[in-house]
């Protein structure tokens, strides 16, 4: 089963009253965290929808564009691809989704405790935050190494590589993205297949003991040829 995932949306707009945004994207196609076609960020509303974050069964957060939904445009690394409708696309840590004229960095901070909704993050409110989870971890585990607060998510200059867009391939997940994967575009999001259990070997019913494995039956076209037998050198006649 899914589990949600923790995400924080980054308003690039220099100008925005709230530039980070605490999230969290449920499993499966439900109402939850989305994105309006004015750019606003909505939780468990129908209104004016232009795409969805939501958690597939194969723990990917997925960016899903309704029938007739407003444009979207998911930027990766310099490449970008416009979304198309009804085909779930996998997002990775620092994608960058363009809604109207607003434009928001994805950052991925994986399975989330419980689920909530968004609420503004600023400055002041991460570093308590930090500090306070950080003094409570060296506590229980006795910690000797210096631990690192930081007021923001970190920047992050993207690498060099192809500028074309790949729609199918290459690995993705919820883990932090080197910025050359390719995008991934899908049909529909996977299934998974449970494993069927393991049948134990027999046991002996009297004893209660594991029987050996049995050879296979030798099933023949024709029965074999018997060999000839050895003549005694003593006794040739014989």
């Amino acid at each position: 089963m899914p589990k949600p995932i923790a995400i924080c949306i980054e308003n690039l707009d220099p100008n925005a009253a709230a530039r980070f945004v605490r999230c969290v994207a449920v499993p499966g196609r439900q109402p939850g965290l989305r994105l309006d076609a004015g750019g606003q960020i909505l939780w468990k509303s129908d209104a004016a929808v232009a795409c969805e974050l939501w958690v597939s069964a194969d723990d990917c957060l997925i960016l899903y564009r309704p029938e007739g939904a407003a444009a979207v445009t998911l930027h990766r690394a310099g490449r970008s691809l416009d979304v198309p409708f009804g085909k779930p696309v996998v997002v990775i840590h620092e994608d960058e989704v363009a809604v109207a004229a607003r434009r928001f960095r994805v950052h991925v901070h994986g399975e989330a405790p419980a689920v909530a909704a968004p609420s503004a993050l600023t400055p002041q409110q991460g570093i308590f935050s930090r500090l306070k989870h950080a003094a409570a971890a060296a506590a229980i585990l006795g910690a000797v190494a210096a631990v690192e607060v930081r007021c923001q998510p970190p920047v992050t200059v993207p690498p060099e590589g192809n500028t074309g867009v790949a729609a199918q391939g290459g690995q993705t997940g919820t883990g932090t993205g080197t910025g050359t994967e390719p995008i991934e575009i899908r049909d529909k999001p996977p299934m998974r297949t449970p494993e069927p259990p393991a049948s134990p070997p027999p046991e002996d019913e009297q004893t209660g003991k594991t029987e050996p494995a049995k050879p296979p039956i030798d099933v023949r076209v024709t029965p074999p040829e018997l060999a000839p037998e050895a003549k005694d050198p003593d006794n040739p006649g014989q």
